[in-house]
């Protein structure tokens, strides 16, 4: 088996060449990092998708700079090759490797795998295989990597919770380093003790002390507690985001400079598990945005920058941010781009100030057709809001705009689904070149208002197509089939059962977020092996669920008081404007941060 560093660049010089984008691992991007590896502890941070999905994955990047400014740490890259560059690897007994030092990563001390989205859950175990490690955590070796799982899944990660020793839970600024730290000084102990080690720091989750009772998961030891509770950082002007963004040698997903001007969202929409695992707000100085910009530039070359928060808009400088970075993004070419769009927090001015390098299409976010939908989950827009911007943004110049619509709601009606079509058409009878509108179905996410809603089967999407269709000659709707939601759904709020059907999954397929390889058929069998009704839904407050050891700070009372003012179209209010007693703030002692 190929297993040192010559034998794996002697495999890359000779086969690399047969495998589409080799420049996938090569490694040696301008702004990585190299060091003395030596007495460090080595970190392998990996991303379970191909390489130019995980080189735009904001939080990976986070990491890769906070241990690599410490003084006791190296960290390097790792992704999931593409399935050409896997069959070769196997053919050839190549294991996985880093991209900074192409070191097996089996021969390394930690290795942090950061998920965003569960469908990549069959991607985790591939890479664990790959790298010559043990899938669970039950059948490893004291000298095998501790292995980290993080990211906003992991508040919901009982059907993978397997593959890790530890899950870090909440913001990596608080605890990461504290974390390896604790790793490095515990080399040489028995893996369980160094893992009992950790749990003297807040937000440190390891499975194996832990059991399934019922739906509940409770603590096999007195040691282990009860309540995991997440690592909030509480001032985001305390840490500087990273200025010196790797620049990837294949063309990323998000290829840009990207700066995190706020995180966390007061908004309190009520399918949104991020506006609540990542609860309070927490905005960075406009002069502190602009500073790392400029610095991120510089470091980087890019003629694009995006402003990254859940809602970039309800930054309360966000007027004086745009007016400030202006002027240097005239005189380098910026163009300034910012997601996640409210249509009520959307303001033409700061949009044209923006467009001003270049002009390209915007993106809203209704998500209901229907008023009574919308207030239900609380998206506080009306009509006239939505029309008069679709006006305001046709005059001040733009030809292209795209709709965001779900569909799948509890008690949602045909008239509901219906009202998502009137809409498209009165928007486009404002004058837009090129309307699209995007409908997906609801994943009713844990640590949300819909956790106690029943998740809806594909099946539902057929009669979203049917009501919709005469609206296609008023834009480009692209209608889900529901599939891929349903699983993920299913993934989402599953319990440890679900690791032996994701563990078959693996070997029969990967990358199922890719249309490509993604089968629902292969899913739908495994899961004939489970009571899947469990997993569906409805469910009642006092019912037991597999995450509720995982805290988000969110209580649960708040959750099913939002779950019932749905059911009544109650609105809640914006947590800027007063506190919504969430219990985030009190339990953790924190909160919102809005720079006067």
């Amino acid at each position: 088996m190929v297993n040192s560093r010559n034998d794996i660049l002697k495999f890359l010089s000779e086969h690399l060449n047969t495998v589409s984008k080799p420049g996938r691992y090569i490694g040696g991007e301008y702004n990585s990092v190299l060091k003395d590896g030596k007495d460090l502890l080595r970190v392998a941070l990996a991303f379970p998708d191909v390489y130019e999905v995980g080189m735009s994955h904001y939080g990976l990047d986070i990491l890769y700079w906070l241990a690599n400014e410490l003084d006791y740490a190296y960290a390097e890259r790792t992704f999931l090759p593409w399935p050409d560059m896997v069959q070769l690897m196997e053919d050839k007994g190549v294991p996985l490797f880093t991209l900074e030092t192409k070191t097996p990563i089996y021969e390394m001390d930690v290795l942090g795998i950061s998920i965003e989205y569960e469908l990549s859950y069959t991607n985790v175990l591939k890479l664990l295989e790959l790298s010559k490690i043990p899938i669970s955590c039950y059948d490893r070796d004291d000298d095998v990597p501790i292995v980290i799982g993080g990211g906003p899944v992991m508040y919901s990660c009982e059907p993978i919770a397997e593959a890790f020793d530890v899950i870090y839970l909440g913001d990596g600024e608080v605890n990461f380093g504290n974390m390896l730290k604790i790793i490095k000084e515990t080399k040489g102990m028995r893996r369980e003790e160094r893992l009992k080690e950790l749990l003297k720091l807040d937000g440190m989750y390891v499975p194996m002390f832990y059991q399934q009772q019922g739906k509940k998961i409770v603590p096999k030891y007195d040691f282990a507690p009860a309540l995991v509770r997440r690592n909030i950082l509480t001032d985001l002007n305390s840490v500087k985001p990273p200025s010196r963004k790797i620049i990837p040698h294949v063309e990323s997903i998000h290829d840009r400079a990207v700066i995190e001007i706020s995180r966390g969202c007061t908004r309190g929409c009520r399918f949104c598990s991020a506006g609540y695992i990542y609860r309070p707000v927490r905005e960075r100085s406009a002069d502190n945005i602009v500073s790392a910009v400029n610095e991120m530039i510089s470091n980087t070359g890019y003629e694009e920058l995006s402003l990254l928060s859940l809602s970039s808009l309800d930054h309360s400088q966000i007027g004086e941010i745009v007016e400030k970075l202006l002027p240097y993004a005239r005189d380098h070419m910026l163009s300034i781009s910012i997601p996640s769009t409210r249509v009520d927090a959307f303001n033409v001015k700061v949009a044209s100030n923006i467009a001003e390098v270049r002009k390209t299409g915007l993106t809203f976010a209704p998500e209901a057709g229907s008023q009574k939908m919308r207030d239900a989950i609380n998206k506080q827009i009306t009509h006239e809001d939505i029309i008069n911007t679709a006006k305001k943004v046709k005059s001040a110049g733009w030809q292209r705009l795209k709709l965001y619509f779900m569909v799948g709601f509890p008690d949602e009606t045909e008239e509901d689904i219906r009202q998502i079509g009137e809409l498209i058409k009165e928007v486009k009878k404002v004058g837009f070149f090129d309307l699209t509108a995007s409908v997906n179905m609801l994943i009713p996410k844990p640590h949300s208002a819909f956790q106690f809603a029943q998740l809806q089967p594909p099946e539902y999407m057929q009669t979203v197509r049917k009501i919709l269709g005469p609206y296609r000659n008023f834009a480009k709707i692209d209608i889900s089939d529901g599939k891929k939601s349903f699983i993920e759904g299913i993934l989402s709020r599953g319990d440890r059962k679900l690791f032996s059907v994701i563990e078959k999954a693996y070997k029969m397929g990967y990358y199922d977020e890719w249309g490509e390889y993604f089968s629902y058929e292969k899913w739908e069998n495994l899961f004939s092996e489970v009571d899947l009704s469990s997993y569906i839904g409805p469910y009642e407050f006092d019912d037991d669920f597999p995450w509720s050891h995982l805290d988000s700070g969110v209580d649960k009372t708040f959750l099913w008081q939002e779950f019932q003012n749905f059911k009544s179209g109650i609105a809640t209010q914006d947590c800027r404007n007063g506190c919504t007693l969430c219990g985030v703030c009190m339990s953790y002692g924190v909160a919102n941060v809005i720079i006067d």
